[in-house]
């Protein structure tokens, strides 16, 4: 079963297929996640806000529209790698028995640690003077960020995070089924990191595990401030190259501080 559905994720010899099934996964998924917590958190507007502004109309139909794009640049690299013969050169695999039910649940916490480093140091790198308004400017154009805001970038940015993924294919067997499982987990954390609402409990950040998660608290104030705190699914990166927030943990207490009513 999952083979047949591997079959269907990545269909070979043409370039139409694969980017219709890519592009309409990226975009049905990217429309659940983001929706739901836009509409569990902002139209219900939930009290704990991370930033006390809600965001204009302008802001949320300026991230859909880039979002759109972004979606249609992920579709069209997939079309390009299934229909222009690069897949077979790929680590992609149809059949999971090659590697065994073993490595199929493994490859996905590689996937995660994989894209984590790459996602930090191109992060890194689109913030350097030269590199930041060309690439990344857009997606900082949402200082107070919202569940919209996860795909929300500019098209050469979008460019950057999809090869991110052809990068992973050549150096990591994966399995179709794991990538889509490792791409809705990713969607669902970059939501998360956007959403402007903390979930994690209280003592999170100071946690002997949380202390290395990434939190929406720490993406907020990147938003915010755009120096610090560069790291997708993880704080190891920020930790070891001491770009975290040095007043993070600060920040994270205060926003579970009760707030005087207006």
């Amino acid at each position: 079963m999952v083979d047949d559905l591997a079959h269907a994720l990545l269909p070979q010899g043409s370039f139409w297929g694969p980017f219709l099934y890519a592009t309409g996964i990226y975009g049905i998924r990217y429309v659940l996640l983001a929706g739901f917590a836009f509409l569990a958190w902002y139209a219900m507007r939930r009290k704990g806000k991370l930033q006390s502004a809600m965001p204009r109309g302008a802001q949320i139909r300026r991230e859909i529209a880039y979002s759109a794009i972004s979606v249609l640049i992920f579709g069209l690299v997939i079309g390009l790698i299934s229909g222009y013969g690069i897949a077979p050169y790929t680590l992609v695999y149809l059949d999971v028995a090659r590697y065994g039910w073993a490595y199929f649940w493994l490859s996905i916490p590689l996937v995660v640690l994989a894209h984590d480093t790459y996602f930090y140091w191109t992060h890194r790198l689109m913030h350097t003077p030269a590199l930041f308004r060309i690439f990344h400017g857009v997606h900082h154009l949402s200082r107070n960020p919202t569940p919209w805001t996860a795909y929300a970038f500019h098209p050469l940015e979008s460019v950057v995070q999809a090869l991110g993924l052809v990068l992973i294919i050549f150096i990591i067997p994966l399995h179709p089924t794991a990538l889509l499982i490792f791409h809705t987990i990713s969607t669902a954390i970059n939501v998360y990191g956007h959403l402007g609402y903390e979930l994690y409990p209280r003592e999170w950040a100071q946690h002997p595990v949380g202390r290395w998660i990434n939190t929406s608290v720490a993406h907020n104030a990147h938003h915010d401030g755009a120096r610090h705190n560069f790291g997708f699914y993880f704080l190891f990166w920020d930790r070891w190259m001491g770009t975290l927030d040095p007043s993070y943990e600060a920040k994270y207490r205060l926003s579970f501080a009760p707030r005087p009513s207006s």
